[in-house]
């Protein structure tokens, strides 16, 4: 078939594009198609397919035209009212308005209709146009043996004023035997797919008699109809719905499939309520759902990735299959995490703030890709210094929302901050850099879980000896009674073991064959045994259920949060009577309060309840999310972050501390998964 016919529109040049494909060679070698002619006269119709003008683009004015041979005949089946024509492409046989022959493409029968001067095939899109003089000169053949044609299509005022539609005569067939060998394919599909039931053949004589004008009339008809009632539907209904689509796919997904028609306000309930508490109207309250939507999705995605990220399959299975701490990050993988928001008590509006609270820390990093706790609002100044405890708190809740140095709108961020922390670290594995005072082993701590999180979220190498030489740090510091505190080998507390315990935890969870110590988790279950106490005021607490901050002292509702999340990482079970009555005494009698803000509390009491799960976890979910959304920062110079005024140890930690912790607790849903239920996904 020719690349190029420059009128698409020629009649002859259509069906001589056709009839080529199957067209023997001429005598010179060179390809041919021919135009069916009746008469056995020469139609000079066709293109020549030899190319010759192979250095440069042909067309078809520049290919010749070459004369063919002329179709053969067979004798007709005057007596069946049928005939058979036998051409260089194979038989055709017509009977009455009909040309049946095989497709020049696939081979499959084709019928031609002449009153529409067209032929379809009834297997693949192929199409024939036949020339009207073709038309006319098959009828007349037709006539000269005495056979009846069918009437000409009706005029519009003889279809309308009929009543009667059939109107075709009926066929003869007198059962005399054929005379011509016609290809058994071809015979088994026209004898197929001609016997059809009343209907059918009713439907095929309408079609016949019917004329073209008339069926595309009717068909634009409908259209317009359909069209019309779509557009001028109820005018007092709002046109406020949404089509919800996957931003990911894979192999799993099918194409088709239910389209669901969402509105935000009725599939966003709780993100309403949320927003309903802020004492905003209607309009305020569905532009900021319909906002929170659109800042939630910048997490999930990233336009410019240059990894490629694990099989989503095996992602899955690992999340839905393999529980413990060697998953635990599992969930943060972006393409999973619309869905574990949407079943871990999540929304919308708390991946909002997520998004913006990110976009703030985001906006005070240093030039040197590091944070300052006290200079942060100097980050536009060149040469800024930061600090290691800003710098790791900063870095948690980016790596949390799976950002890392390779995936994510926060990938420079990311990778600046974590450059910083290595070229900071010493040989020994110190990462406190030139933090050497109180907050020094914080930042230590909190410096070692972001590296190992780095190394889990990627697999990158190149943070496994720096992950190594921390966690060895880690183990030199511990106090022989098995905590830690301000300075290595000092007699511990529990608010610093609690930040060396989760980077243990962190080590472990890599996955990366970090090696530790059993006996630094020996020490630890030693230390927090010799801090569990009783709250003032009640002596009702199992034994080992509540804790303080030092040995000897009172226990607080902020240590025995910690000191029960380093308990469960150590071992306990969710039937431990000691963990019940320690959940059930933060639940009913230390809930988070808009009266006593402690990020610091609410950072591990939100850890401790997700894996816990079940109702104490839901009552603890709704209350917090509802504060911490309430309290971030909307306007004003320092948008989407959390001032540190409104929080105790909120001026010491500042805005960078607050920021995080906050961030953090709204990323509990996925930033590790739960380790007493096994999650379910779709």
């Amino acid at each position: 078939m020719p690349p190029e016919i420059d009128n698409p529109f020629s009649l002859d040049a259509a069906i001589s594009a056709k009839l080529s494909k199957l067209a023997p060679e001429d005598s010179d070698g060179s390809p041919y198609v021919g135009e069916l002619d009746v008469n056995n006269n020469l139609q000079p119709q066709a293109w020549e397919i030899a190319d010759y003008h192979e250095s440069k683009p042909v067309t078809s004015l520049d290919r010749p035209l070459k004369a063919v041979s002329a179709f053969q005949y067979l004798p007709d089946l005057t007596a069946t009212g049928t005939h058979e024509i036998l051409t260089r492409i194979g038989p055709i046989k017509f009977n009455g308005s009909a040309l049946l022959g095989k497709c020049p493409d696939c081979e499959a029968p084709m019928t031609i209709r002449l009153w529409l001067g067209l032929g379809d095939c009834w297997r693949c899109p192929a199409s024939v146009v036949l020339d009207e003089r073709i038309v006319a000169e098959i009828s007349e053949k037709v006539k000269a043996k005495r056979r009846a044609l069918p009437k000409p299509p009706p005029t519009p005022d003889e279809f309308f004023g009929r009543i009667q539609l059939e109107t075709v005569a009926p066929r003869l067939n007198t059962g005399a035997p054929r005379q011509v060998d016609v290809d058994p394919e071809i015979s088994d599909e026209l004898d197929r797919l001609t016997q059809g039931s009343g209907l059918a053949r009713l439907l095929r004589r309408i079609l016949r008699i019917t004329p073209a004008w008339l069926v595309s009339f009717l068909l634009h008809m409908i259209a317009l109809l359909i069209l019309a009632m779509i557009f001028f539907g109820d005018p007092t209904s709002e046109f406020n719905d949404a089509i919800t689509l996957s931003t990911f796919l894979d192999r799993a997904d099918l194409e088709g499939g239910d389209i669901r028609i969402e509105d935000p306000i009725d599939t966003l309930q709780d993100d309403v309520a949320l927003a309903a508490k802020m004492k905003k109207g209607e309009t305020e309250i569905r532009d900021a759902v319909v906002q929170a939507a659109k800042d939630a999705l910048e997490l999930r995605v990233d336009p410019q990735n240059p990894v490629r990220l694990p099989d989503l399959n095996t992602v899955r299975e690992n999340i839905t299959t393999r529980a413990g701490y060697s998953m635990s990050f599992a969930a943060r993988d972006p393409r999973v995490r619309a869905e574990i928001v949407e079943k871990e008590g999540g929304t919308n509006l708390t991946e909002a703030s997520v998004a913006r609270g990110l976009r703030w820390l985001g906006s005070v990093q240093n030039d040197d890709g590091s944070w300052s706790l006290k200079n942060y609002d100097r980050s536009d100044l060149a040469g800024n210094k930061g600090d290691s405890m800003g710098t790791a708190l900063a870095l948690l809740p980016f790596l949390g929302a799976g950002q890392t140095h390779e995936f994510g709108v926060y990938k420079k961020t990311v990778a600046g901050g974590l450059r910083w922390l290595l070229e900071n670290q010493k040989r020994n594995g110190d990462l406190r850099a030139d933090t050497l005072t109180q907050p020094g082993m914080y930042a230590h701590g909190q410096a070692t879980i972001v590296l190992c999180e780095a190394l889990a979220l990627t697999g990158d190498r190149q943070f496994f000896e720096p992950v190594q030489r921390a966690i060895n740090y880690i183990e030199r510091a511990q106090h022989r009674a098995g905590g830690w505190r301000y300075r290595p080998g000092q007699a511990g507390d529990t608010s610093v073991f609690g930040w060396m315990m989760m980077a243990l935890q962190s080590a472990r969870a890599a996955r990366m064959d970090v090696a530790i110590n059993p006996l630094v988790f020996t020490r630890a279950d030693n230390f927090l045994d010799s801090v569990a106490s009783q709250p003032r005021g009640d002596d009702k607490l199992l034994s080992g259920s509540a804790y303080g901050y030092q040995p000897r002292r009172e226990a607080t509702e902020v240590m025995t949060a910690e000191a029960i999340l380093c308990r469960m990482y150590l071992g306990w079970r969710k039937d431990d009577p000691r963990m019940k009555s320690a959940i059930a005494w933060l639940v009913n009698e230390h809930l988070p309060s808009s009266k006593d803000k402690n990020l610091y509390y609410w950072y591990y009491g939100t850890q401790v309840m997700h894996h816990y799960g079940g109702e104490p976890w839901e009552k603890w979910n709704q209350r917090v999310r509802t504060l911490l959304i309430e309290s971030q920062t909307g306007r004003g110079r320092y948008p989407g972050s959390w001032s540190p005024n409104e929080f105790e140890w909120g001026k010491k930690g500042g805005r960078i501390y607050t920021t995080a912790m906050a961030v953090c607790t709204l990323e509990v849903y996925y930033r590790h998964l739960p380790l007493f239920k096994q999650l379910e996904l779709e």
